[in-house]
């Protein structure tokens, strides 16, 4: 093999034995530690950086999400942002020497009610300290800082139309299990001949009808508060027992009070079949007109389009036959919405369980059915409804 220049000088250093290789050697291999030790800390730097800034962005995230929800308090905020950041940084704080992270978190709130927007900034300042031989050289600690910042805002602005049906059957009369206090006259004197002398007050029982009446007022006063300007939300109503008659219509508006108005109006008689109220609603709520009202005042060619639909009993009709044809024609309406890319919620109300089965079966999926044994799970039932229509958009702004 030929000799280059370069090859025969190294063999020459390799056969020197002068102290040239030695005294080289000394110099050189503690600046190769040292060199070696500075990588290492830069490798556990940028893995605590990225760990940190992990952990900021889920700490910010779930605290503007669990404020959105209303799950926490503006109060209890920080408190939880700093703990849920200290939990995903546990195993980082075992695995770098002398590792501390301390988490600043900053709320901004802006608007009311529905409209309500949160904005959560945590802002991390971390160190650890570096390898022994970094030290050396006078570089104790690594410090690292990382920010995130998450924002929710009412995802208001987005066109829908909802149509709510309505059970007003007899059973609807029936007691809902919630009580309150009425104030009645009062009276005095033997069994044989009384008079009022005051007031007094008892517990009544509250119709199921009245607990419906409230759940609507809610829902659509949800919707009222992120749609201020009636310029993104339309909703309608269509009520049933054994029939839907004209005046058990409400077609769609701008206008959500007149859904209100509807309900409160309602009186529980009756028997059950949900058929045609059903079809009446479906067909409001694809109607290509639906798109012209929007379009004219938000531009959108594309609205979300909802059915609550609501029961407290079964169809029936007077025959095993009619009762299974309603069940049927309903679960093919509820069917040709849902093909229509139309999200149909449904809450049974204390419901028997042929009942539920109907509900579930023309439900979008089980998230979509909701199983109120009481009246407070009525309420709850449509104000989750409420909140999914104008749902809270969550994201990382940074």
């Amino acid at each position: 093999m030929t000799s280059t220049p370069t090859t025969t000088r190294i063999r020459k250093l390799l056969r020197n034995t002068d102290g040239n290789f030695a005294m080289m050697a000394s110099i050189l291999v503690p600046v190769i530690f040292i060199a070696g030790s500075l990588v290492l800390d830069t490798t556990n730097a940028l893995s605590m950086k990225t760990g940190l800034q992990n952990a900021a962005d889920s700490a910010a995230l779930a605290t503007t999400s669990q404020l959105a929800e209303g799950t926490i308090t503006e109060d209890q905020a920080v408190a939880y942002a700093t703990k849920f950041f200290t939990g995903q940084v546990s195993d980082d704080a075992q695995q770098f020497d002398g590792f501390t992270a301390v988490p600043t978190v900053k709320l901004t709130k802006t608007g009311s009610g529905a409209k309500t927007a949160w904005k959560v900034e945590v802002v991390v300042l971390a160190s650890q300290k570096t390898t022994g031989l970094a030290r050396f050289i006078g570089k104790d600690n690594i410090d690292v800082a990382v920010s995130a910042t998450s924002e929710s805002a009412r995802d208001g602005s987005n066109p829908l139309s909802m149509m709510l049906v309505l059970d007003h059957s007899g059973s609807m009369s029936y007691a809902s299990g919630r009580t309150k206090s009425v104030t009645v006259p009062k009276y005095c004197g033997s069994w044989w001949w009384q008079y009022e002398c005051g007031t007094t007050t008892e517990e009544v029982d509250v119709p199921k009808i009245d607990v419906l009446k409230e759940a609507v007022a809610n829902l659509t006063a949800h919707i009222q508060e992120s749609d201020p300007t009636n310029e993104y939300a339309r909703m309608g109503a269509v009520a049933y027992n054994n029939k839907t008659n004209s005046s058990d219509k409400l077609n769609l508006s701008w206008t959500k009070s007149k859904v209100t108005d509807f309900a409160n109006a309602l009186i529980a008689e009756g028997g059950t079949n949900s058929e045609a109220a059903m079809k009446w609603g479906f067909d409001q709520i694809t109607d290509p007109g639906e798109v012209t009202e929007h379009f004219t005042k938000n531009k959108s060619k594309s609205p979300k389009t909802f059915i609550v639909f609501m029961t407290d009993g079964k169809n029936e009709t007077g025959s095993d036959w009619g009762d299974d044809q309603a069940d049927k024609k309903t679960k093919e309406h509820c069917q040709s919405a849902k093909d229509k890319k139309v999200l149909v919620f449904t809450v049974a109300f204390q419901a028997p369980q042929r009942g539920k089965n109907l509900l579930k079966a023309c439900a979008s999926g089980d998230s979509y059915y909701y199983d109120a044994e009481s009246a407070d799970e009525l309420t709850k039932a449509f104000k989750d409804i409420g909140e999914e229509a104008v749902k809270q958009v969550t994201r990382l702004t940074n």
